[in-house]
């Protein structure tokens, strides 16, 4: 299989990518990473095709691996040195590997925590106001007679669903929660001080490396 069929695989699944003018650069192996904290991620990447792609002018890279009966990929920013020292240190180790996931192709199961999320570890998901996102929610807190239980400024958006939901990630310890007033999900819990369909922790991935490597093992497993 001509490894720029990935390009092909990619905008075969996500259409809204043929209507923007494209560049192709020749694929070739990813070059061996290194994440602390985060071995599966980084085997991922060691072990992917990387394809460069201009899309719009806008720069990107399609990893991708597998068989050619079961290829499948990601659409991702490009890496890039985030010396923001108010960001968790897992967030800027993987910065440097990659700029994050926009779209993905490939078949993929419903358990992949990833599989609606529009911006994982990008820029734009760090831009996601959660100031702003919390308080427009406030009432699901005060129906209940309670406070959010966190302060909005000590965490940053890490990935945004389409529908809304946001993971955050506290700025200096790492701590992941799930702002979700709309899921379905197993395997999370409720935060402690909110109602349903507010904050929840995902169970065993209490930190951003932790949530990083389940991301990337429920992956590398499909």
């Amino acid at each position: 299989m001509a490894l720029v069929n990935d390009f092909d695989l990619l905008t075969a699944q996500c259409s809204w990518l043929e209507r923007e003018s494209a560049d192709i650069g020749r694929p070739v192996p990813h070059q061996p990473v290194d994440l602390p904290g985060m071995p599966v991620m980084a085997g991922l990447f060691s072990t992917a095709t990387v394809t460069p792609v201009r899309f719009d002018g806008v720069e990107h890279e399609i990893l991708a691996w597998g068989p050619p009966a079961d290829r499948r990929g990601w659409l991702c920013r490009l890496p890039w040195q985030d010396d923001d020292a108010d960001v968790p240190e897992a967030l800027r180790a993987v910065r440097a590997v990659t700029g994050g996931i926009v779209e993905h192709f490939g078949a993929v199961t419903d358990s992949w925590w990833w599989l609606d999320c529009g911006d994982v570890l990008t820029r734009e998901a760090s831009g996601r106001p959660v100031e702003e996102t919390l308080g427009a929610y406030e009432w699901i807190w005060a129906d209940e007679g309670l406070r959010i239980p966190i302060e909005a400024a000590d965490y940053v958006t890490v990935a945004a669903e389409a529908n809304g939901n946001l993971t955050l990630a506290h700025r200096r310890t790492g701590e992941v929660v799930w702002f979700a007033p709309d899921h379905s999900e197993t395997g999370v819990t409720v935060l402690p001080g909110c109602p349903e369909y507010s904050l929840y922790t995902f169970d065993g991935a209490p930190d951003l490396a932790s949530w990083v490597e389940v991301g990337a093992t429920q992956w590398a497993r499909n």
